[in-house]
């Protein structure tokens, strides 16, 4: 079956089906009974385990950094806000509590080298060689407000709930038949559709509206008829490449640099090498005195082993490609050299050289600007960080935005009046602005006399920016949109009529007339669209015209918007193809598992609650919104 089947059951199916296990299990939450008020530094409470306001807020940064990673701009508060972030580290909180209650009280624990192997086979704490980077890990640790032992627990925590929970839900092994039948047949049915498109354009005239016609649809729709909201504001910008700018590399630095780094900069002879493999060195050596009298070396190997030339080709090889018994002797010879039989685990070997590429070395001279921007890069990121950090607490400390560029010699930038794409008030673009993501998003979401916050950039930047004035967006008067209010008055018009004509001909088929003879009446073709299914692709259809076919019964007809938008399509059920499982095997196994998964995860959320219930959770909320 199609792509837009996998991509529907992934999507619906997971939606819906775990709509099910909500209601029939119940999902992991705080329920109102649990909030509690009392007095005191802490703010959760989970059997004997509590937790302060201070690890919460630890967690609820850690959680607020990920969800503007996530979507490429630091999120303000307002907008964790609506993304109910302090709710969901409530959640996290109190679930880890409560794996770390029962599997103390189970006696299950995680050693300290099954912490260290997990720790280092995270990605995000492994350099371009995927090998643990320490200096990556304590960045983590510091942008996140964690101590090393902190995050251990945290991580022991982690490994001890998978020994807890790993074994819930292994009885469900495999979905009913039953359920995966019905969802299958039910998302993987298809339909066609007949149908006439009676299109905007065939209506004609358009009456001209008035000036109250026209002040009614602009109320309806300011957002097209404004002038948008415009802001001056101020901001320090720190990159990399600024911080770098101002780094002197002594020459010392650079020559250590080249040293450490020489092998990468020099390119290694290589050779064509072509061999063959035998058993014994009897066997070698007697096809060694074959070569050595004349004979072709591919002819030999393929006499004596039956080897063609692709089999016997190594292609280019460094010194270092080959077995270390190897490297030697084949490296010794002249282009078109034969080696004596060489002893390897592999067996005797005859190798011969058929092509030479002498190697390169690029001197310190020849790399010097490479090795310069190498540490730039490097010590920018170092300093980078640490003029964040330090601009962070005098913004912590009480400063203004100009005051803390003063006194960190950081340079403050203020803009004229911009709207939120970063044009000005004519619509020119200010080439001015910086492209550091989310400073511009954030600029739009802050408000005159907000605390000033630093944000870092997905492209390995910081910044902080205020707001110092807003022209709010305003609707533009009446004669400077006239015209265009008129067209789209009477565009909208015609779209109207276009529809009731369209509801009109529906009546024509209720009362038995066929659409076929409506279609000649209007001077149209009856169009058949291409199998669809509920979701995906519609097709010629628009989705909402797709969403109605599945809504009709086999004989009836419906109305809706075109593809395009500019007309009406008048439409019927031209054919269901019934799902079929046997088309498409894959998509049917994979319904199954997602349906088990679902299953399995319903039975873990029955267990948290039951884990809720029995341990017991506070959870000072009132508490947590005075702070979030």
């Amino acid at each position: 079956m199609l792509h837009a089947m996998r991509k529907g059951a992934s999507g619906w199916l997971a939606k819906g089906l775990l709509l099910l296990l909500v209601a029939s299990f119940g999902v992991w939450g705080i329920g109102g009974d649990m909030l509690t008020s009392s007095v005191g530094s802490n703010v959760i409470e989970v059997g004997d385990t509590s937790v302060s306001l201070g690890e919460f807020q630890r967690d609820y940064q850690r959680n607020l950094n990920l969800l503007s990673a996530r979507f490429n701009t630091q999120l303000t508060q307002e907008q964790a806000r609506q993304f109910g972030l302090a709710q969901m580290t409530i959640n996290q909180i109190a679930s880890r509590a409560l794996v770390d209650e029962k599997t103390k009280s189970l006696g299950l624990s995680a050693d300290d080298e099954a912490v260290r192997k997990m720790i280092q086979s995270q990605p995000a704490f492994q350099n371009q060689f995927q090998q643990f980077d320490r200096f990556m890990f304590e960045q983590f640790l510091a942008r996140n407000g964690y101590s090393e032992g902190e995050y251990i627990e945290i991580v022991r925590n982690d490994i001890t709930g998978n020994q807890l929970f790993g074994t819930l839900s292994q009885g469900v092994s495999k979905s009913p038949a039953v359920l995966v039948d019905t969802f299958y047949a039910y998302l993987a049915e298809k339909r066609t559709a007949k149908y006439i498109d009676i299109l905007d354009s065939s209506i004609g005239f358009a009456p001209a509206p008035t000036d109250e016609e026209l002040e009614i649809l602009i109320k309806e729709n300011p957002e097209n008829y404004s002038a948008p909201e415009y802001r001056k504001v101020s901001y320090i910008l720190l990159t990399p490449e600024t911080i770098a700018a101002d780094t002197e590399i002594s020459d010392e630095d650079l020559k250590a640099e080249y040293d450490a780094r020489k092998s990468e900069f020099d390119t290694p002879e290589r050779r064509a090498v072509v061999q063959m493999i035998f058993e014994n060195e009897e066997k070698a050596a007697a096809a060694f005195k074959k070569i050595s009298e004349g004979a072709d070396f591919a002819e030999v190997a393929m006499s004596d082993l039956q080897l063609t030339p692709s089999d016997i080709d190594l292609g280019m090889m460094s010194k270092t490609d080959l077995l270390p018994e190897l490297q030697g002797p084949v490296f010794d010879l002249e282009n078109g050299g034969v080696t004596q039989p060489v002893k390897t685990v592999l067996g005797w070997h005859v190798a011969k050289v058929e092509e030479i590429v002498p190697g390169e070395e690029r001197d310190f001279n020849a790399v010097k600007d490479q090795l310069k921007k190498d540490i730039l890069h490097g010590r920018a990121q170092e300093l980078l960080y640490a003029q964040a950090t330090k601009l962070e607490d005098e913004f912590a400390g009480g400063a203004k935005l100009d005051e803390a560029g003063q006194s960190l010699d950081l340079t403050v930038v203020t803009t004229d009046w911009i709207d939120a794409s970063g044009n000005d008030r004519t619509g020119t673009p200010v080439a001015s602005l910086p492209s550091a993501t989310g400073l511009l998003t954030e600029a739009f979401a802050r408000q005159v006399g907000d605390e000033v916050e630093v944000s870092e950039t997905p492209e390995g930047g910081y910044y902080a920016v205020v707001v110092n004035e807003i022209d709010p967006a305003a609707l533009k008067p009446l004669a400077d949109v006239k015209e265009q209010a008129t067209q789209d008055w009477q565009s909208n018009w015609r779209h109207e009529e276009a529809r009731k004509k369209a509801e009109e001909l529906l009546d024509k088929l209720s009362g038995g007339e066929t659409l076929d003879k409506i279609a000649a009446d209007l001077g149209l073709t009856v169009q058949t669209s291409s199998p669809v299914l509920r979701s995906g692709p519609a097709g010629e259809l628009s989705p909402v015209a797709r969403d109605g076919l599945f809504d009709l019964e086999p004989t009836a007809y419906g109305v809706n918007v075109n593809k395009a938008g500019n007309g009406t399509l008048l439409y019927g059920v031209a054919d269901i193809i019934p799902a079929d499982p046997a088309a498409d095997k894959d998509a049917y196994t994979q319904m199954s598992e997602q349906i088990t998964a679902s299953m399995r995860a319903g039975i873990l959320a029955e267990y948290e609650n039951y884990l809720q219930k029995n341990i017991g959770i506070s959870v000072k909320e009132e508490l947590i919104k005075e702070y979030f």
